[in-house]
């Protein structure tokens, strides 16, 4: 099976997205449900309506909702059920989760304090936290806040185990941080990191002596009038807020068992529920220079600039970047991807064309959904969306055999592990979490799959790419990457 647009959206970014792609639930163990039929509200003769009705129906996602801005118009759609278990609708004023899309409102914020003085980009983030650490002294005295916003500063921190309801608040995860090691040297390589994501946003809090999660309420939900968002998991209660789900075997679906990930991890993504609408509305912002519908300046023009520009660009399989907080793709387009549990979401922005787009769903497979709906989108701006040349890249894979010596060994980080071993057609891979995301979840490692070789370094096990980088003076390879994160040589 080849790797899918929709599978690259549901493991990209998100907090977790290390865990297995397109995992599959045992009904009976977690009441699962039959997939709602679509009702005749969400059947109308809008056409982003009609095309998200039929997109959930036919990829088998509970409830999805999406708004569009385009040519000075708006379009909001949603269809489907919040929760399979509650049978509510979704509405356009359902509050949906974001996932990792919440690093964008994150660097907002940090980009607030540079314009205000407060905060230097390219100075040490010991200057601000005195008392921060790393494993790594140099690491330490050499991380940077811009790192922070850039996945730039190295630190092993994709995410930590649930330490109990009494130990995750932002400060409490930071001791944590102080004991991990590097993955890489500051600055010297691009590898997705949630921990600098939980450093901004304490950063913010430490400096503004006020709670980040109040922060993101007064500095961009209230100037912006965003009435239905929500970063604090209480206060989903006072909205009509959807929740995650995944797909089962016999095609019906099954809600999660719990709907945030570790609170501590906020400012990456743990938390945030808004409405589509709220999310591009925050999105236009960006793309209008840093001012808000309302009239409210966000930003200055010349940090809404900066946050779209990239900084840095992928090695490894993809195409793009990262700006700060933003990703960069094609043609200047902009965009976050966002997974939690048992959810995809996806932020569209094109400044060019004054063009915002967000795509929220509650399930684990909604990707697909965002292709359908985003794709207009990316051809009326003729670009490549991201991950569309999976398929192509896939088919130039060959059945060479390659010397296994480079490649052989164990390449880690703090949550997961890939054994590359010896094969009969050269290597094949193995994988293994070391914590438990989300359900369906196991820490037994997968059985080995050749790696197929591409080209550059590039494998192909059919559904996941991987990258060899590094090559040390023994020959060996020093990094595994793979979905956007490197993962380092361990034995």
């Amino acid at each position: 099976m080849m790797m899918k647009r929709r599978d690259l959206l549901r493991s990209l970014g998100g907090v977790g997205a290390v865990a297995a792609v397109g995992r599959l639930l045992n009904p009976t163990t977690a009441g699962g449900q039959s997939f709602p039929a679509p009702s005749d509200r969400s059947a109308t003769d809008d056409d982003l309506a009609s095309r998200l009705a039929a997109s959930i129906q036919k990829h088998e996602v509970p409830g999805a909702s999406a708004a569009v801005f385009r040519s000075g118009q708006w379009e909001v759609a949603a269809a489907g059920v919040t929760n399979v278990t509650t049978g509510v609708d979704v509405t356009a004023e359902t509050v949906m989760h974001i996932g990792s899309i919440t690093k964008v409102l994150n660097a907002t914020l940090v980009m607030q304090l540079v314009d205000e003085g407060r905060v230097e980009l390219t100075a040490p983030l010991k200057r601000y936290v005195p008392d921060f650490q790393v494993a790594n002294r140099d690491a330490t005295e050499r991380i940077t806040v811009e790192m922070l916003l850039n996945h730039t500063c190295g630190i092993d921190g994709e995410y930590f185990s649930d330490a109990g309801p009494d130990a995750e608040r932002i400060e409490d995860v930071i001791p944590r941080i102080a004991r991990q090691g590097q993955i890489h040297a500051p600055g010297a390589e691009l590898s997705y990191c949630n921990a600098g994501a939980v450093l901004a946003g304490y950063l913010a809090q430490r400096l503004l002596g006020k709670s980040w999660y109040t922060l993101i309420k007064e500095r961009i939900f209230e100037p912006l009038e965003l009435q239905h968002s929500v970063v604090q998991p209480a206060d989903a209660l006072l909205h009509r807020a959807a929740v995650g789900h995944f797909l089962n075997k016999d095609g019906t679906n099954t809600r999660t068992s719990f709907a945030f990930l570790n609170p501590s991890f906020a400012p990456a993504g743990a938390t945030a529920m808004l409405a589509a609408k709220d999310l591009a509305t925050f999105a236009l912002a960006h793309v209008n220079d840093g001012v808000g519908t309302n009239g409210h300046r966000l930003l200055s023009p010349a940090s809404a600039r900066r946050m779209r520009c990239q900084t840095a660009a992928w090695r490894g399989v993809g195409n793009g970047g990262v700006g700060l907080g933003w990703m960069t793709m094609d043609k200047g387009i902009i965009g976050h991807d966002g997974g939690g549990p048992g959810i995809v979401s996806w932020l569209y922005a094109d400044p060019a064309r004054k063009t915002v787009a967000a795509v929220l769903t509650n399930a684990a497979h909604g990707g697909s959904v965002v292709d359908e709906i985003t794709a207009p989108l990316y051809e009326a701006a003729g670009a490549t969306p991201l991950g569309a040349d999976y398929d192509e890249l896939e088919k130039q894979a060959t059945d060479t055999r390659v010397d296994p010596y480079p490649y052989i060994g164990e390449y880690e980080s703090v949550a997961l592990v890939f054994r590359v071993i010896p094969h009969e057609e050269g290597i094949a891979l193995r994988v293994r979490l070391k914590m438990l995301f989300y359900d369906g979840d196991t820490l037994d490692e997968s059985p080995p799959v050749p790696l197929r070789p591409i080209r550059d370094g590039h494998f192909t096990t059919g559904q996941r790419f991987v990258t060899f980088l590094n090559p040390g003076a023994d020959g060996r390879m020093q990094h595994l990457a793979s979905r956007r994160r490197l993962h380092k040589r361990a034995g």
